[in-house]
């Protein structure tokens, strides 16, 4: 079996530019605990409760939620000049940018990195690191 490109490990740090969270409609689960944190920010930042939470800025999936994208350009409900829920986003948001289909091969990840200035650049994540993440993930 041959190694993967980053096995040396790659560089990222994010810059919060939104990159990842504009651009084409997706699905961006929050399992319940996240759905629950996500609850809690947004009732103490803007006093919304949980059904209000539900109606304006979520859809049902699976045993959860997923955070609305019905929009024109595809960005997520949450991202307005950033991600204005960044300290509650959802595994799948903390993840990036260790997602399968940027770890596939090196072209995959510069392909990725013409998107989002944080790639190749910042904090050095080490093979472990990576593996930790996408294991978490399931990637």
């Amino acid at each position: 079996m041959t190694s993967p490109f980053w096995k040396d490990g790659l560089q990222f740090a994010c810059q919060r530019c939104g990159q990842c969270c504009c651009g084409e409609p997706g699905i961006v689960y929050f399992s319940p605990s996240e759905f629950d944190a996500l609850c809690a920010f947004l009732k103490k930042s803007k006093n919304l409760d949980r059904q209000t939470v539900i109606s304006e800025y979520m859809w049902r999936c699976r045993d959860s939620y997923t955070a609305r994208d019905d929009f024109p350009d595809g960005h997520c409900i949450f991202f307005d000049h950033g991600c204005t829920v960044y300290d509650v986003r959802p595994s799948q948001c903390r993840d990036f940018p260790f997602w399968r289909q940027n770890l596939t091969s090196r072209e995959a990840w510069d392909e990725a990195a013409r998107r989002c200035p944080g790639m190749n650049s910042g904090k050095h994540w080490s093979f472990e690191e990576i593996c930790a993440v996408a294991d978490k993930a399931r990637l």
